[in-house]
C-alpha cells in the first residue's frame, strides 16, 4: 500500500532537515577556486566558451538520467528530469520526495532534494535544492605554512511549474536562485569571502503522441538568465538548448504490457554559439514496471563523454536508481562515477 497524505509531514521534515547545508556534507570538487583567484574556477566539465560562470550547472545530475546517457528530454512523469526539462513532470499523479547522491572524478560529490506537488486544477510544483560543496581546501603561505582554511560551494534553489495545456502539449518553468559562495577563515592571500547571486530560467515543452505513435517530443532552454557578476567581470550563465525524443519501441510490436523498452536521443547545443551539438543517446528496458535496466552513450566535448549503465528498482511506494558512468575523466583517474537517487511515492 502507498503511505497516507500524513506520510506528506515527515517527508516535509526531512526535505527541511536535508535542505541544510550543514547537513547535507562535501559535495562535488568538479569546479574549484585557483590559488591565483578565487573567482575563477577549473572544471572536469568544461565548455566551448571559457568565459561561462556556474559551470557546475553542466553536471549531469541524476541516476536515471545518467544512466540513459543524458538523453531524457523527450521523457514524461519523471520527478528527477525537472532538472533536465521542467515539463517532464507536468503530467504526474502522485506526489514525490527525491533524493540524490552524485560522486565522481577529483572526488566529486553532489546532493540534490526535490519535493514534487501535483494538482489536479493547477498542474504540477515542484521545490528543489542542489548544492555542490567542494569541502575545505588550506590556504597556504610561500613557506607552505597553513595559514587559513577556504571552502568554496555552489548551491542552486529552484521553484517549479508546470500542466498539460491541451492536447499533447505540456509545459514547465523553472525559477532559480544561483550562488556561489567563497569563504575564507583566518588568511587566504588577501581574498576576502565572497558571494556570487543571479536568477535564471528553464523553458521546457513536450508533445506526447507525435504521428500517432508512441513517441514523445520534448525542447528546453536551460539556465537562461543574468550574468555571474564578478570583481573585475561579468560571467554569462551556461545556456543551452536541448531537444530530444523518446520511443517506446515494444508497444506495437508485443502486446505484453509487462515488458517496455524506451530508446531515446537528444541533442544539445549552446545558446550563444551554436554550431556544435552534442549528442546524448539511451536505452531504458523495463518488466512489469518495477525492475529497469538502462545504458547509454553521451558523445560530448572535453571529456565528460563515454557510455554509462543503470539499475532500477519500483516497489510500490519507494524506488532507487542507481547508475555508473565511464566517462574519459573517471576512466584517467581511475575514480568510479556513481550515483544514487531514491524517492518516496505519495
Amino acid at each position: 500500500m502507498k503511505p497516507n497524505l500524513s506520510k506528506l509531514s515527515v517527508c516535509l521534515s526531512l526535505l527541511a532537515f536535508l535542505a541544510n547545508p550543514a547537513v547535507a556534507g562535501a559535495q562535488e570538487r568538479i569546479v574549484h577556486p585557483t590559488e591565483e583567484d578565487p573567482n575563477e574556477v577549473v572544471t572536469g566539465a568544461s565548455s566551448r566558451s571559457a568565459s561561462e560562470g556556474a559551470e557546475f550547472l553542466l553536471i549531469p545530475i541524476g541516476a536515471r538520467a545518467v544512466g540513459m546517457g543524458g538523453a531524457v528530454t523527450g521523457l514524461r512523469q519523471i520527478g528527477e528530469l525537472v532538472l533536465w526539462n521542467p515539463a517532464a513532470i507536468a503530467s504526474l499523479e502522485e506526489g514525490r520526495l527525491l533524493f540524490n547522491h552524485a560522486e565522481g572524478a577529483f572526488e566529486t560529490r553532489s546532493e540534490v532534494l526535490s519535493l514534487l506537488w501535483p494538482t489536479k486544477k493547477l498542474g504540477t510544483l515542484a521545490i528543489t535544492y542542489y548544492l555542490v560543496d567542494f569541502g575545505d581546501l588550506p590556504s597556504t603561505d610561500v613557506n607552505g605554512t597553513v595559514q587559513g582554511n577556504i571552502n568554496f560551494r555552489n548551491q542552486e534553489f529552484l521553484l517549479s511549474y508546470a500542466r498539460a495545456l491541451f492536447g499533447p502539449l505540456e509545459l514547465g518553468l523553472n525559477y532559480k536562485l544561483i550562488q556561489l559562495v567563497f569563504r575564507c577563515d583566518g588568511t587566504c592571500a588577501d581574498q576576502r569571502s565572497f558571494t556570487r547571486t543571479t536568477h535564471a530560467v528553464d523553458l521546457g515543452l513536450i508533445v506526447d503522441g507525435v504521428a500517432g505513435l508512441p513517441l514523445s517530443m520534448g525542447g528546453s532552454v536551460r539556465h537562461l538568465g543574468f550574468p555571474l557578476e564578478g570583481a573585475n567581470s561579468e560571467d554569462p550563465l551556461p545556456t543551452r538548448i536541448r531537444l530530444g525524443f523518446a520511443y517506446e519501441a515494444l508497444s506495437l510490436i508485443t502486446g505484453d504490457s509487462n515488458l517496455g523498452l524506451a530508446i531515446a536521443l537528444d541533442l544539445e547545443d549552446q545558446w550563444r554559439d551554436p554550431g556544435d551539438p552534442d549528442l546524448m543517446v539511451g536505452s531504458e528496458f523495463g518488466v512489469a514496471e518495477r525492475f529497469f535496466v538502462r545504458a547509454g552513450y553521451a558523445f560530448l566535448d572535453a571529456g565528460r563523454g563515454g557510455p554509462s549503465l543503470g539499475l532500477g528498482l519500483t516497489y510500490d511506494w519507494f524506488y532507487v536508481d542507481l547508475s555508473r558512468g565511464f566517462d574519459e575523466v573517471s576512466t584517467a583517474t581511475g575514480e568510479e562515477a556513481v550515483q544514487v537517487s531514491f524517492g518516496v511515492i505519495f
